[in-house]
Order: structure tokens, then C-alpha cells, then sequence
């Protein structure tokens, strides 16, 4: 039976209705690449992909459309249809952009946090308790010819109902203008709207690709992109394979709209969201040739790559490590176990604390990777790449062998005892990853960046310490008084200190 859409049907409750339910919690890791160079940042206008329909057949407004309907004509390539002064409703027309909607293809995107949603001004989001749902794009410019227009308006006003959401699109517009927009989508006579008209900008910028991701099973980073997600309302992902994938807001586009990740495989992200992952699943083998960044009210930006997306990691692949090793001032050593048939892996990538590690002086031979002195203590990811698979890693500490009482805090000052191995209280302050002040908790971003932020280089209290979020400064001391800081690092004891102020 066919489904029927109510011409009366309010615009965000049709959003929620067909872009399905939500999906809640997600996994993963942290950060290596396969990168891929491009030549140097130049941009031209595109012209073989100008494109225009004029403005004599037609009226343009602003609505919000669901994932789904606003990629199916992205990744079916629809255009305007012709005749535009002759079309009429097509209320029996199938709703052909019924086998996205599921869950896990263009669906809606939920998130068990709302901090970030209320950020992306480009999404149509709702918060639902303390999480949040994406369904949409906001106010994208669309295009209807003026006899389609009507002719639905009309079938509104007699109650009509349709088997797409053409009635339910018309019903959303409340204003319109023969003002062409820079871009915009035709809505055609079945409900359909087409892929965007406007102008596209080639920019040429160096892109990269890693298998090894908090987000996701690929992430992808375009160096020196600078957008701001407000004006991205999606993005479409083009392989030299032909195939075309539309990404979403904050599941797969960030805040920083440079940084891009998407799942082919179940995947829980470290916050605790399902990724979706049917629309991708093809994905891995593929080459991803395009990527182009579709702007609200602007020209388009497409940015020419040649990522490989490796195949996923067979379930009979695995890497095991030691958990922990000790520190010395010649260095250290970690044993490891690979299990990968035939394909063979070697040491690609170190990361702590979300930076790369120099690897130039690692030795990886039988199982050993012999580190040299500058892997000083701390965590560090141990990333093995593969030309065909995706990555395999380990986690490990170094561990300092200091003791809590090697450390004293004097006149707000934090110092370190001399030690055989040759740690000093830089490196101690370089490798904090958490701190406690009073009742206020530093941790994640601003728990990696205590060290530099609460210390100047000796180890003496900055009284003036703050952190700079969303135009405002949050000071750490605010107030004259007693502060009681609780201090954890990777490798280190943990330290409780007093300053003073």
C-alpha cells in the first residue's frame, strides 16, 4: 500500500516523520592517515558546471528539507524538469526517495549531547532531553515553477492528498520572490528536488584519509579549509567508481567543517552515538575523487582528491601490545603480536594526546619497537598500516617511575626531584591530561592543555590562567582564595596541589 502524505502536515513534523527515528550511542580510537597531496591552494571557476534555469517560469523560496530528500537528487543526479509553464502535481507520483529514509541511510541524526547541535546553524535540530536530533537542512533556497506552484496551492486548499511530500514541501514555503538565488534546488512535479543549480568553485587543497578515527571507520581532513559550518549545508562525497554519498551534520560534518567522518561498518563513537553507516557501506575499495561543499547562499566549493578508502579489517586480523612499558634515558621498548595472513603490516603513526609523534628514529623488528628517549612518559597509540586494509593499533603507557613524593609544591611553584631518568618538570607538565579545581573539572580538550595553560615553563602557578570558549574567557583562578587541584597524567603518580591567590 502505497503511503499518502497529508497536505496539512506541519513542516517539522513531517521532517521527524520521514526522516525515521533517531539513532543513540558509538566506538573507536584516534588519528592516522594515508595522506594525499595536492598542488598548491589555486581556485577557478568551474564553467562545465555552471548551471542556471532563469527566472521567467518560476517562483524561489527558503524551507527546510530532510536528509533524504535534500541528497536524492545529489546522488541521482535529478535535474529540473522541462516545460516548467506546463507541470502540474503529480499526487500518485511514488515518493522516490522512500529507500533512504531508513535508519542508517538519510535518516535523522541523534546525538546524546546538545551542545554541539545548537552550534550547526545550518541543521534543523531540536533538542530532546539532554541529547539532540538533526533531520534536516535549514533554509535551503529552492526553485518551483510557477504552474506547479499553483496547481498545488490548490489541491492544498481542496484537502488533497499526495503519495510524495510535494504537497507537504509547498505547504512549508510562506514567502516567495523572483529574486534568483546563488544556488538553489528545482521542486519538481513528483516531490523530487533536484540536484543544486548554481556555480561551483574548483579550490585545490591538500586532503588526507585515515582508517584509524574516534568517529568513524574513515576521516577525512582538508588542510586549510576555512568555512564555517553555518554556511555548509552538506556535503557529497564522489569516487572515481561513480558513486555519490551525501554526509550529515555533526555525525559526519563537524563543527570545523574541514574535518569529515563517516562509518561502513556498526560503529559506537567515544561519546557514546551509533554512527549510521548503510548509506557508506560500499564505501570501502573505493577512491574518493571529489569533494564538494554545497554553501547556503554561495557559490559551491569542490575540492579534487585521490583518497583510497581501504578495505575493512577481515574479523581474523588483530594487533595485541604491551599495556605498559618503563621509561629510561636510553629509551624503552614495547613488544607486540600481529595476526594478518599473508598482508603485512609495519609501524605507520604514533599519537599522544591527539598529536603525532616523530617516528623517524622507531625500530620495529621480530615483535620489538625500540623507542628512542623521546618518548618520554605518557599514552601513546601504536598505529600499523597496510596498503590494502585498514589500520591496527595498540594502546601503551610509558610509565616515569617517579613517585608522588618526588614532587613538591612551594610559593605556588611546582618542582621536580632530580631522577636517573633525567625527567624534568616540563615533561611533567607537557603530559597532564586531567586536572580538578576545587569542584570544577578539567578533562578532554581543556584537561590536555592544563599543563600550558595553568603553568608557565618553571613550574610557577599563572594566577591569570584562562580558557578562551565561544568569545568568552573562563578564568581558572577567578577569585582571591585557597585552590585544592588534583593533577593526573598518563605514566605519572597523581599530585594534589594548593595555590593560593
Amino acid at each position: 500500500m502505497k503511503k499518502r502524505y497529508l497536505s496539512i502536515l506541519a513542516p517539522a513534523a513531517f521532517a521527524l516523520m520521514i526522516t525515521g527515528c533517531g539513532k543513540a550511542a558509538d566506538t573507536a580510537t584516534t588519528v592516522a592517515e594515508s595522506s594525499t597531496m595536492q598542488s598548491e591552494s589555486q581556485t577557478e571557476v568551474s564553467k562545465e558546471i555552471k548551471s542556471e534555469i532563469g527566472n521567467e517560469n518560476y517562483v524561489y523560496a527558503k524551507i527546510n528539507i530532510p536528509y533524504a530528500d535534500y541528497y536524492y537528487g545529489e546522488i541521482n543526479d535529478v535535474k529540473p524538469e522541462a516545460d516548467p509553464e506546463k507541470l502540474t502535481a503529480k499526487l500518485d507520483a511514488p515518493d522516490a526517495a522512500a529507500d533512504i529514509r531508513s535508519d542508517g541511510n538519510y535518516d535523522a541524526v541523534s546525538s546524546v549531547t546538545n551542545k554541539k547541535a545548537e552550534k550547526i546553524g545550518s541543521a534543523v535540530s531540536e533538542v530532546v532531553g539532554d541529547g539532540s536530533t538533526i533531520s534536516g537542512v535549514k533554509e535551503v533556497n529552492i526553485a518551483i515553477s510557477k504552474a506547479l506552484y499553483e496547481d498545488a496551492k490548490k489541491a492544498i486548499e481542496e484537502k488533497k492528498e499526495s503519495t510524495n511530500p510535494l504537497l507537504t514541501f509547498v505547504a512549508e514555503i510562506t514567502e516567495t520572490t523572483d529574486t534568483t538565488p546563488a544556488e538553489y534546488k528545482v521542486l519538481n512535479s513528483d516531490g523530487t528536488f533536484s540536484k543544486t543549480v548554481g556555480n561551483t568553485v574548483k579550490n585545490d587543497l591538500e586532503s588526507s584519509i585515515t582508517t584509524t578515527s574516534n568517529y568513524g571507520n574513515y576521516e577525512i581532513d582538508i588542510k586549510d579549509l576555512e568555512l564555517e559550518v553555518d554556511n555548509v549545508q552538506g556535503v557529497v562525497l564522489e569516487t572515481k567508481e561513480g558513486k555519490k554519498y551525501g554526509l550529515e551534520h555533526l555525525e559526519n560534518i563537524w563543527i570545523t567543517p574541514s574535518k569529515l567522518a563517516l562509518a561502513a561498518a556498526p560503529f559506537t563513537e567515544n561519546h557514546g552515538n551509533v554512527q549510521a553507516y548503510l548509506r557508506y557501506q560500499d564505501l570501502p575499495g573505493q577512491t574518493i575523487s571529489k569533494i564538494t561543499y554545497l554553501l547556503k547562499d554561495a557559490d559551491d566549493i569542490e575540492i579534487g582528491t585521490d583518497l583510497f578508502c581501504k578495505l575493512l579489517v577481515p574479523e581474523n586480523y588483530s594487533i595485541k601490545g604491551d599495556e605498559s612499558t618503563n621509561y629510561t634515558k636510553d629509551g624503552s621498548q614495547i613488544n607486540f603480536e600481529i595476526a594478518s595472513d599473508d598482508s603485512k603490516y609495519a609501524i605507520g603513526r604514533a599519537v599522544s594526546k591527539k598529536k603525532d609523534v616523530d617516528i623517524t628514529n622507531v625500530k620495529e623488528e621480530n615483535g620489538v619497537l625500540s623507542l628512542p628517549k623521546e618518548f618520554v612518559p605518557g599514552k601513546y597509540q601504536f598505529i600499523f598500516t597496510n596498503d590494502k586494509y585498514a589500520d591496527l593499533s595498540f594502546t601503551a603507557v610509558i610509565n616515569s617511575n617517579l613517585s608522588a613524593d618526588q614532587f613538591h609544591f612551594e610559593n605556588n611553584t611546582l618542582t621536580l626531584d632530580e631522577n636517573e631518568s633525567g625527567l624534568t618538570i616540563k615533561e611533567y607538565l607537557n603530559a597532564i591530561t586531567g586536572a580538578k579545581v576545587n569542584d570544577t573539572e578539567y578533562k578532554g580538550g581543556k584537561g590536555r592543555k592544563f599543563g600550558k595553560v595553568a603553568f608557565n615553563e618553571d613550574g610557577s602557578i599563572n594566577l591569570d590562567a584562562k580558557y578562551s570558549s565561544d568569545g568568552k574567557d573562563e578564568p581558572v583562578f577567578a577569585e582571591a582564595g585557597t585552590y585544592t587541584i588534583v593533577l593526573s597524567a598518563d605514566g605519572y603518580p597523581d599530585l594534589t596541589i594548593e595555590v593560593t591567590k
